[in-house]
C-alpha cells in the first residue's frame, strides 16, 4: 500500500560524519514523476561524486585554419581550455582535425602541449606521412588524457611540425561555408 507525505522541508542532522546529508540508502532511488524536476540551487558537492564520474566537459569549434612547410613546431590555431574541479582528475581529450599535406617524403609530427595548470607536452603523434602525386586531405581523429594537475584553468593547444612539407592544420577549405574546421571536446573524470 502506496502512502503520501507532505513536506515543506527535509534536513539531515547537524551533527556526526552525515552531517547536513539526506541520505538515499544503497538500493533505493529518488524518483521524480510526473514530469518533477530536480533543481540543485547550492554548489553541486562533487566530491561526493564516485571515482570515474563525469565531472564536467568542454567544448571547442573554430573555423579559422594554419599552414606551414618550415622545420620546426608551429602553434595551431586548435586549442581548447578547462578549469579541472580536482587537481588529480584525468582529462580526456577528443579532437577532429582535416589535415592536408603536399606530396612529400617526410614524416610530419603533431603534440598537444597545455599551458595553466599542467604546462607540459599531454600527447604526442609521430607517424603522420604521405607522399604521392600530389596533396592530399583527410580528417583526422586524436584521443589522448592526462592528469590535471591543478584546479587552475588548463589550455590544450595542437602544435604541428611539417617538416619541410607543405601542410595545411587544419585545412582550409571555404566549400559549403563550414562552421566546423576544427573540434576539441574535454572531459573531466573524478579519480
Amino acid at each position: 500500500m502506496a502512502s503520501e507525505l507532505t513536506v515543506q522541508t527535509i534536513k539531515g542532522p547537524t551533527s556526526g560524519g552525515n552531517a547536513n546529508k539526506i541520505l538515499v540508502p544503497s538500493g533505493q532511488t529518488l524518483k521524480l514523476s510526473g514530469g518533477g524536476t530536480l533543481e540543485v540551487t547550492d554548489n553541486i558537492r562533487y566530491d561526493d561524486m564516485p571515482v570515474d564520474s563525469v565531472i564536467q566537459e568542454k567544448f571547442a569549434k573554430g573555423t579559422t585554419n594554419g599552414t606551414s612547410s618550415g622545420s620546426a613546431w608551429v602553434n595551431s590555431v586548435v586549442n581548447a581550455s578547462i578549469t579541472p574541479k580536482f587537481s588529480n582528475s584525468k582529462i580526456i581529450g577528443t579532437a577532429q582535425i582535416p589535415v592536408w599535406r603536399t606530396s612529400g617524403s617526410s614524416y610530419f609530427g603533431v603534440r598537444v602541449i597545455c599551458s595553466g595548470g599542467n604546462t607540459n607536452t599531454v600527447a604526442s603523434w609521430s607517424d603522420g606521412y604521405y607522399t604521392g602525386g600530389g596533396a592530399n586531405c583527410w580528417d583526422t581523429t586524436y584521443q589522448w588524457e592526462f592528469v590535471g594537475g591543478s584546479t587552475s584553468a588548463i589550455t590544450c593547444t595542437f602544435q604541428f611540425h611539417p617538416n619541410g612539407v607543405g601542410m595545411w592544420f587544419p585545412n582550409n577549405s571555404t566549400t559549403f561555408s563550414p562552421d566546423h574546421r576544427w573540434s576539441v571536446r574535454l572531459t573531466e573524470i573524478k579519480q
